[in-house]
C-alpha cells in the first residue's frame, strides 16, 4: 500500500510520530479549555493575553498623551512666531 502511494515506510513511520503528537497536543489543548469552562475560571492563557491587552492599551494612551502634546507644542511655537512677526 506504502509503495502505491509513493512513500517509503521510513516516512511513514515519522508522519506517523508527528500526526501522533499533533493530536496529542490538540486533545491536551482542548481538555483545558474545557477544564477551565467547566470550572468558571479563565485560563492562565486567558489571563496573560487580558494582561497583555491591558499593558497595550496603557501604552496606546501614554502614546495619545505624547502625540497631543507635541500637536500643542507645535501649535504654541506656531502662535509665538506668528506674534514675533506681527510685532517686527
Amino acid at each position: 500500500m506504502l509503495k502505491q502511494l509513493g512513500i517509503g515506510s521510513g516516512t511513514f513511520i515519522m508522519l506517523m510520530i508527528v500526526g501522533f503528537f499533533v493530536i496529542k497536543w490538540a486533545v491536551r489543548a482542548a481538555l483545558r479549555e474545557v477544564y477551565y469552562e467547566i470550572k468558571g475560571e479563565k485560563s492562565p492563557e486567558e489571563l496573560m493575553v487580558e494582561q497583555m491587552m491591558e499593558d497595550d492599551e496603557e501604552k496606546r494612551e501614554e502614546a495619545r498623551q505624547a502625540r497631543q502634546a507635541r500637536r500643542e507644542a507645535k501649535e504654541a511655537a506656531r502662535i509665538q512666531k506668528r506674534q514675533e512677526k506681527l510685532s517686527e
